[in-house]
């Protein structure tokens, strides 16, 4: 009976650390969001974000909330031209989550290759976005093989290129994509 009573309270304990941990991160998370909603207009505002990003990380680094933010925080480096600090964070978000139902990780891996693409790293561009299309990008397919095909194109592989439009073709439904790929191809 004291084992069973023992076991509840330790678990019950448990339970309510993780819940005030997590509870606590999504605080820390929000508030960070609000900054960057109500200041969408107003990049320098943004930056306010990444020191609360930054501490959110530190204090509950396991928290989803935690992983997030690392996605968050490379978004706001890559927006101010900070491709460095950006392709570090979007590489932490990669190496924190483990399972992608969301189809963020086929987001961090092309804004990867967005970063090493302006950095004109074209090989390191091509492999984060072929990493992309591997990964779960239902709705994103299209866009991903735009991408592909681009980087072919700054490559001078106007064959790679004209596959990868035609592929992005047959996948898109925007009948304004339709006409720019047409146009491509």
């Amino acid at each position: 009976v004291v084992a069973v009573v023992l076991a509840i309270l330790i678990a019950g304990g448990i339970y309510l650390y993780w819940n005030n941990y997590q509870t606590s991160a999504v605080t820390l998370y929000a508030k960070a969001q609000d900054n960057i909603t109500k200041n969408i207009d107003k990049p320098e505002a943004i930056k306010d974000s990444i020191p609360v990003f930054k501490e959110l990380i530190d204090k509950y680094p396991h928290s989803w909330s935690a992983k997030m933010a690392w996605y968050h925080l490379g978004n706001i480096y890559y927006s101010q031209s900070d491709f460095d600090n950006a392709i570090a964070s979007y590489k932490s978000y990669i190496s924190s989550e483990t399972s992608d139902h969301a189809g963020i990780k086929f987001l961090a891996l092309t804004s990867l290759g967005y970063c090493y693409e302006k950095k004109a790293d074209f090989k390191a561009a091509l492999d984060y976005f072929e990493q992309a299309q591997k990964s779960n990008n239902i709705g994103f397919e299209a866009i991903g093989y735009r991408n592909i095909a681009r980087i072919y194109e700054q490559t001078n592989d106007s064959k790679k290129a004209l596959e990868n439009y035609q592929i992005a073709l047959q996948k898109t439904t925007d009948p304004s994509m339709v006409l720019l790929i047409k146009i491509k191809i």
